[in-house]
């Protein structure tokens, strides 16, 4: 799973190496973007998070035939979200752009638009891509989502390569790479689900829909939590993103190179994160509240071990990561400083923040990390960027500074509900 979280996130790295070679407008429309795109895959995963939850709880009981029936669910629920996303974005994307931005340079919003125009499209392919992943790792078999993952990329890379370079689309040749990729590698992941003629879930029938409303009710009773938890937090983070365009270009840039530094830094607990939704879920769902909570005190252990060696080498490693972005001293200054604040706070107070919450997911409490999320994000995080930005005068390194009090805040309530034990007494099926 760590393996497979290093493969997703290496496209979008990928994309900015590879439009970074045309220029800071480039890298930074690119990245304004991906704020938004970001959204979207949250809302996404949002839906994913309630059904993985549901069905490994199924699992866990061994109903296998109720399993089968939420994960056919989740993939008729994602795929539908995502259509509507889509042609919403599509049809609001420049609108959106300056409603949100305001004000850019006029390079940076004509990339900014030409890359949302085609990444729009793409919303549908990545939801059956996170549904398949999510429900083969339901069953214990993550090493299919990591193949797909390394499907994507080398589908990703050669088309990058031959779009902007060889064809010279720019940063329309990134965006279109990315929709061929996630294409086909939806259309691959959901085809090796159905064709499986044993496990633990079927997907037979699924053409023809039959809605059990007390599976939609548990898998919402989730996701929509999570999804408004996901939606407030990146309207946090877009608010920020705008607030950093406050600063110029170059810090825009800076801000670009260190989202890549937090993007692969919280790899380990992202992927640690996922296993603790799928094994929490189903040790709750077999009734053993012992067997969750040891497994939950372990999955953290190893969370911590291996976020700071990840983070370490990171940290070891920024001057020759540095090489392949060819940028002003300027921004590379803003990005080790943003790398260096991120990668030393997350091998201390990232874990307890987006690690921990999953095993509250996995129990059903839901509606708690959504408070607790929508309160650090917007008083915490938002609040002392903005406070220190206009009363103090300080620059754009205000948004890492706040995000780091936010990661605090958000631990220190999540560990105290968990040590509790009010997230065991919930029920979800």
């Amino acid at each position: 799973m760590i393996i497979d979280q290093i493969l997703l996130v290496l496209i979008g790295i990928v994309d900015t190496v590879m439009v970074g070679r045309l220029g800071e407008a480039a890298v930074s429309g690119v990245s304004l973007v991906d704020s938004i795109n970001v959204l979207i895959t949250i809302l996404l995963s949002s839906l994913t998070t309630g059904g993985a939850v549901v069905t490994s709880q199924y699992l866990g009981r061994r109903d296998t035939a109720n399993a089968s029936e939420s994960a056919k669910h989740l993939i008729y629920a994602s795929a539908l979200f995502a259509l509507a996303l889509s042609l919403v974005m599509f049809f609001t994307r420049n609108a959106l752009l300056h409603l949100i931005y305001g004000n850019l340079a006029p390079d940076v919003m004509q990339e900014a638009e030409t890359y949302f125009f085609w990444t729009a499209f793409t919303y549908p392919f990545l939801a059956l891509n996170t549904a398949g992943s999510a429900l083969f790792r339901c069953m214990g078999n993550s090493r299919v989502g990591m193949w797909i993952s390394l499907l994507v990329n080398v589908l990703n890379f050669a088309g990058d390569a031959f779009l902007i370079f060889g064809c010279q689309l720019g940063v329309a040749g990134a965006a279109i790479a990315t929709l061929l990729s996630r294409f086909i590698s939806g259309v691959v992941i959901i085809g090796l689900l159905y064709a499986q003629k044993k496990g633990m879930l079927s997907l037979r029938g699924i053409f023809r829909p039959q809605f059990s409303f007390g599976i939609i009710r548990s898998i919402l009773k989730i996701a929509v939590p999570s999804g408004v938890e996901g939606a407030m937090f990146q309207f946090g983070k877009i608010a920020l993103a705008r607030l950093v365009t406050l600063f110029g270009t170059t810090a825009i840039a800076g801000n670009a190179l260190g989202n890549i530094f937090m993007t692969i830094g919280n790899l380990p607990g992202v992927a640690v994160g996922n296993a603790m939704l799928v094994v929490v879920g189903q040790c709750l769902g077999a009734g053993d509240t012992g067997l969750a909570k040891a497994y939950t005190k372990k999955l953290v252990g190893w969370s911590y071990a291996i976020m700071i060696v990840f983070n370490s080498i990171i940290i070891a490693s920024m001057p020759l990561i540095f090489r392949l972005f060819p940028m002003s001293q300027e921004a590379l200054d803003y990005g080790r400083l943003f790398g260096t604040i991120f990668c030393t706070a997350a091998m201390v107070v990232w874990i307890p923040a987006y690690g921990l919450p999953n095993a509250l997911r996995a129990a059903g409490d839901a509606a708690f990390t959504m408070w607790v999320a929508a309160f650090a994000m917007w008083l915490i995080r938002v609040g002392v960027a903005y406070l220190l930005a206009y009363a103090f005068g300080v620059g754009a390194v205000c948004v890492w500074i706040s995000m780091v009090c936010e990661w605090a805040v958000r631990g220190a309530c999540f560990t105290i509900r968990w040590a509790s034990g009010a997230s065991i007494r919930k029920k979800v099926i």
